[in-house]
This record gives structure tokens, C-alpha cells and sequence, in this order.
């Protein structure tokens, strides 16, 4: 047992709550590690890793395609775009089909920053859970995609 397992209740009654308890010290650990990490130094923050990853995955998109896809607000997206540009990460350009049409794409800087900070994560992950076994990690990173698709479903409620 490990050294949050104190925060655990007995019984179904109880799920919810520590569920709840277990995904806030989720996060609060998280942040921690991130900040005091020295792998992940230099590597990309997580507004910055999120919407470069979609990026590599459909190509150039419009600022409000990236905020739909991050369930953020455009002018939160917008400054986010603004510092990535800054970095050399993205440039802004025309859509080929729409000339109107403004869009960001990803630089060849971009790219070797999120593939270093992949890296960079994936290793620092593969250290905390060397001592799972692989049905473990299985179990655990499906039980978070199927949490981030319930807590998508439920913005806005």
C-alpha cells in the first residue's frame, strides 16, 4: 500500500468521494513532479503539449478548431498560439482551401519539442510504474481515457 492509500474509504457509498480525493492529490502530485523533475526541464507546458499534439495529429487548424479541441475559450488559445509563436513552435499561415482562413501549424521546432518532451514524460512514467506490470499500466490508462471522456461529456453541466 502506498503512501496515499490512508485517503481510501470502504464501501460503494464511498466510491465517489474517493475517486474525487484520489484525482485532486492526482493532480497536486503532478504539478509537483513537473516542477521538480530535471527530466522534464525545458520540456513543453502542458497548454503547449496538448495543442502541438493535435497539431501532429490533423495537421494546421484554426485557433477556434484548437480551443474546441482543448475545451478552451479562443482567447485563452490565442495567447497560448501567441507564446508558442514566440518560441518558434508554430506560424501562422492561410488555409491551401480557403485563403480567409487562418491557421497554425506546427514548426520543425515544435516538432522536436514535442517529441523531446514526449520523451522526456514517457521516461519519467515508465520510472513510477516500473513496478506495475504491464495488465496494471493497461487497467490504469484505460480507467483514466474513460475518466477524461466522462469529464468531457460533463462540461457545462
Amino acid at each position: 500500500m502506498g503512501r496515499y492509500t490512508y485517503l481510501r474509504r470502504v464501501g460503494m457509498d464511498e466510491a465517489v468521494r474517493d475517486v474525487e480525493l484520489q484525482v485532486a492529490m492526482l493532480l497536486r502530485l503532478a504539478d509537483r513532479n513537473r516542477r521538480s523533475n530535471v527530466r522534464l526541464d525545458r520540456t513543453l507546458e502542458r497548454s503547449a503539449y496538448l495543442a502541438l499534439l493535435r497539431l501532429a495529429e490533423v495537421g494546421p487548424l484554426a485557433i477556434n478548431e484548437i480551443a474546441e479541441h482543448l475545451r478552451l475559450d479562443a482567447s485563452t488559445v490565442t495567447r497560448q498560439v501567441l507564446a508558442m509563436e514566440s518560441a518558434g513552435y508554430v506560424s501562422r499561415g492561410r488555409d491551401d482551401a480557403d485563403a480567409r482562413r487562418s491557421v497554425i501549424a506546427m514548426t520543425p521546432a515544435g516538432r522536436a519539442a514535442l517529441d523531446g518532451t514526449r520523451e522526456a514524460r514517457a521516461s519519467v512514467y515508465a520510472e513510477l510504474l516500473a513496478d506495475w506490470d504491464d495488465a496494471e499500466r493497461r487497467v490504469l490508462a484505460d480507467a483514466l481515457a474513460r475518466l477524461n471522456d466522462s469529464l468531457d461529456r460533463g462540461i457545462g453541466r
